[in-house]
């Protein structure tokens, strides 16, 4: 797509990330309005200079504030994410057929198109979560409904009131990259750690994989991309301050890392059946 090489959106107050078709940068401005971002861009952008916007946006929350506390990777910490992957996979078909029936009711077609495919793209991923509970030993849909991981919680309580409040629903396509660009950095290392702390035999990776490098995402992602780039540019920016505010409910997130192994054995206990066989 051929467009301007440069852009930039507000992704807080007093934060610009301005992008051009090779790099990206915060701009850091006291100013509600005026300066040189004051006047928006006409017309597409580039599709580097879009790559390059909303990795910035991600970038930038990424650096803010400390790092999240590490966890160790441990097979109780496995079913707590996995639980986690319930949730946030569960709640995107029907959160992206709302999004794309706003949007064909405002006349928005390229973005209903997105909304309509994208639920189709990640229908039967929670059940891949469910799969590798239940290979795991346990009662799987019992589990997930007792168990919300409070990342997973705030990021669908994010997710449903892009869709359903207010303002833009295309804020839901920065909700998307965020978490899809996230899932294209996970390697095969990492599904090889996973499976290191699997009992022998088991296969407990399936949702992982499919939300990793080896999966599809990487081209959700670029998908994401071309479609941002011929929006206007106030549907971009929404996207764009969408995918940074995910990313730092993402890391803001503690209480998960809190818990100890310890206590979610015990959670998890009543849950336990017979191994599939």
């Amino acid at each position: 797509m051929q467009g301007s090489d440069i852009t930039w959106a507000r992704i807080a107050e007093g934060k610009i990330v301005v992008a051009t078709s090779t790099r990206a940068f915060l701009h850091e401005d006291a100013l509600a309005f005026g300066g040189p971002f004051s006047v928006p861009p006409e017309g597409p952008v580039s599709l580097a200079a879009t790559r390059n916007l909303l990795d910035g946006a991600v970038g930038v929350a990424q650096r803010e504030g400390p790092a999240p506390p590490r966890r160790e990777l441990t097979l109780t910490g496995w079913i707590h994410r996995l639980a986690g992957y319930f949730h946030t996979t569960h709640a995107t078909p029907p959160l992206m057929i709302e999004a794309a029936a706003r949007f064909e009711a405002e006349g928005r077609a390229a973005l209903a198109a997105w909304a309509h495919e994208k639920s189709r793209d990640e229908h039967g991923h929670d059940a891949l979560a469910l799969r590798d509970l239940a290979s795991l030993g346990y009662d799987a849909r019992a589990l997930v409904a007792a168990h919300v991981p409070e990342t997973a919680a705030a990021l669908v309580d994010f997710f449903t009131s892009l869709v359903r409040g207010p303002g833009d629903p295309a804020r839901c396509v920065g909700y998307a990259f965020a978490l899809e660009r996230l899932a294209a950095t996970r390697s095969a290392a990492e599904v090889r750690a996973v499976q290191a702390v699997l009992p022998r035999g088991v296969d407990a990776t399936r949702c992982l994989r499919v939300h990793s490098a080896a999966g599809t995402d990487a081209d959700h992602v670029e998908d994401i991309v071309t479609l941002a780039a011929g929006l206007s540019h106030g549907e971009r920016e929404a996207i764009t301050r969408a995918a940074y505010e995910t990313t730092r409910i993402g890391k803001r997130a503690r209480g998960d890392a809190a818990l100890r192994d310890d206590d979610l054995s015990t959670m998890f206990e009543p849950f336990r059946v017979a191994l599939e066989t």
